[in-house]
């Protein structure tokens, strides 16, 4: 068994038109709901082993905002340039070459967040929100033999989410 915890960046800022796609910082609410979403990860029992995040602004500063509620190592987290603009191809290749890791998060971008995790479970919802956290149990023992609706999802969270 696996687990795949999928999580969408942070609400970003688009208050400067000049800036690159790339480069769009988190805006006051990203940097408040990704500690939140940290925290409730915690409280939930969702500690991946392994970090693998977009290294586009947003992400990467939602992804080292979660790793210090899990008490990860911002330094463990592991940047693919891959997985920013990724078509859900291109994340299930990023995924079944990774290390023999028991729980892996993957911070990115939708629409390919969406629409991998739409592969993984029919159960999945049809849009992740900003910083939206959902994590499936895989019925898999090595993530090259990741498939479709191979996926049980075990938790789904998102900032605004009523508790």
């Amino acid at each position: 068994m696996k687990h795949l915890t999928l999580i969408r960046h942070a609400k970003s800022d688009w208050s400067d038109p000049t800036l690159a796609d790339f480069d769009r910082p988190l805006n006051s609410r990203g940097k408040k709901a990704a500690p939140l979403m940290g925290r409730r990860m915690v409280k939930a029992g969702i500690i991946p082993d392994l970090f693998i995040s977009s290294p586009a602004k947003r992400a990467s500063k939602t992804a080292k905002l979660l790793a210090r509620e899990l008490e990860i190592n911002k330094e463990a987290i592991v940047y693919n340039p891959e997985i920013f603009a990724a078509k859900p191809e291109t994340l299930i290749k990023i995924i079944s070459e990774c290390p023999n890791a028991e729980h892996i998060a993957l911070i990115g971008h939708n629409v390919s967040l969406t629409d991998l995790a739409g592969w993984l479970s029919s159960e999945a919802p049809n849009w992740l929100k900003t910083c939206a956290v959902i994590s499936f149990r895989l019925d898999i023992d090595d993530w090259k033999n990741i498939s479709q609706g191979c996926g049980t999802i075990l938790h789904y969270d998102y900032p605004k989410k009523p508790t």
